[in-house]
């Protein structure tokens, strides 16, 4: 019967640098996992955290729409108007688009 492989010689010193060598890439491939892990929870922060700047802005938007209505009814109710003062909101109502509201 004959073999297809031939035997491969090799001496200790080769045979240690070749278990170094396999040794060094499973550490790699455990570390590839493990960072493979930890990317993904870095992920889903980074989602959550972009999910409540939306948020923020969307509430800011709102805000924002709200004090002009507020403002532009304070036209006829002088309480309005003073709520908006005492909350330092200023709108300038006079032109003909509304402008954003600053605080």
């Amino acid at each position: 019967m004959t073999t297809l492989i031939q035997p491969v010689n090799m001496n200790k010193a080769q045979l240690s640098a070749l278990n170094v060598v396999g040794g060094v890439c499973g550490l790699l491939i455990v570390c590839d996992l493990v960072l493979g892990i930890l990317n993904s929870r870095l992920n889903a922060q980074v989602a959550e955290t972009q999910a409540q700047f939306n948020q923020a802005q969307q509430l800011q938007n709102t805000v924002q729409n709200l004090v002009v209505r507020i403002a532009q009814a304070s036209r006829t109710e002088p309480g309005l108007r003073a709520l908006l003062v005492k909350h330092d909101f200023n709108i300038n109502l006079d032109t003909n688009s509304p402008a954003p509201a600053t605080r």
